[in-house]
This record gives C-alpha cells, structure tokens and sequence, in this order.
C-alpha cells in the first residue's frame, strides 16, 4: 500500500424508495470524518439511480487509523447486505495508491460499474 492514495466510494439503489434507508446507513455507520461535505455527495441519475458518493484525495489510507477501519467496516456490513439476493442496494470501491500496481477495487454482486480506474499518459507541447 502506498503512502498516500486516492479513493472513490458509491453506495447506491436504482430504486429510489430505498434511497432513504441506505442514506440512513450512511448516517450511522460511516465514520463522522468520511462525511463532511468536502468528502461526500449524493447524487441521482435519470435512470432512477439514487446514491452517496465518497471522494478522498491524497489521505493516508492505513488499516490501523480508527477512521479507516470504520469505514472498512461499514462497507463489509454493506457489501454483506447489498449481496443479499432480494436486496436493491449496491456499491462500489476504488482505492489507488502511489505505486503503479497499487490498486484496490472491491464491489458488490449487483454493481453497475460507476467507479473505474483510468490511467493515461500525456504530453503538452
């Protein structure tokens, strides 16, 4: 894992009524930190796809920080939940570290593939 990393984060339903009760889950089980407003957004899509996204440049992302492990915690509880066979809830998780082959991407078995890891090299002239 690399010293500092990038990280991208989407709890999301394509049902709109379940948008309420996931946003609840937010609210109680992501850490405080996770959640000022320069971290999190939601956001709605016209094909009824209602979510929280979490966005978080350049964080020291180590398993040992209480706030790390508190939201690795609540997306297992989530992933578990969203893994459920009637359930409409899905997410997402993309971490990317300073060395090349650092990344982490984790889903659950209903995402939709919001989140995406683009590397590219370019020149200015």
């Amino acid at each position: 894992m690399g010293y500092r990393s990038d990280v991208m984060a989407v709890f999301y339903t394509y049902e709109p009524s379940e948008f309420p009760a996931i946003k609840l889950f937010i609210d109680e089980n992501i850490p405080e930190w996770f959640r000022g407003e320069e971290y999190m957004d939601t956001f709605e899509r016209g094909d009824n796809l209602r979510g929280v996204m979490f966005h978080v440049s350049d964080v020291k992302w180590y398993p040992s920080y209480p706030d790390i492990q508190g939201f690795e915690r609540a997306m297992g509880v989530f992933e578990g939940l969203a893994n459920k066979t009637d359930s409409q809830w899905a997410f997402e998780f993309v971490r990317i570290g300073e060395e090349i082959e650092d990344i982490e991407e984790r889903q659950s078995h209903e995402a939709n593939n919001l989140l995406y890891v683009e590397r590219s090299i370019k020149c200015d002239f």
